[in-house]
């Protein structure tokens, strides 16, 4: 069996602060999410996360391309793995944002 790899864009998202204990202790500075996307298709995926996020009201602090990769086709996030991904994390997500560790705003470019 061959393995196909296709060139994808990195989509990191930082939802809301991480406590700062967990960070101290080696955590991350924001919890989000990290998505590769088609690299083809990263405009339209960024503009879909966004919409995703709002309709379920999770916080959005930023949302960045951080870089590519070729990715087995596998691993690559179609619309459906996004959607079921934040949807899993949303109420833990707006728990952590109430606990406001720092303010998330909606201010970003695309």
């Amino acid at each position: 069996m061959k393995n196909i790899l296709i060139r994808c864009s990195k989509i990191s998202v930082d939802c809301v602060s991480n406590d700062p204990v967990d960070i101290r202790c080696g955590g991350p500075e924001f919890l989000g999410f990290d998505f590769y996307v088609r690299e083809e298709n990263t405009k339209e995926m960024t503009k879909f996360i966004i919409m995703t996020l709002d309709n379920l009201e999770v916080p959005l602090a930023s949302i960045k391309v951080t870089g590519t990769a070729e990715v087995k086709e596998e691993d690559v996030w179609t619309k459906k793995r996004i959607v079921k991904a934040i949807h899993d994390n949303a109420e833990y997500l707006q728990h952590e944002a109430k606990r406001n560790h720092s303010s998330s705003n909606k201010n970003f470019n695309l």
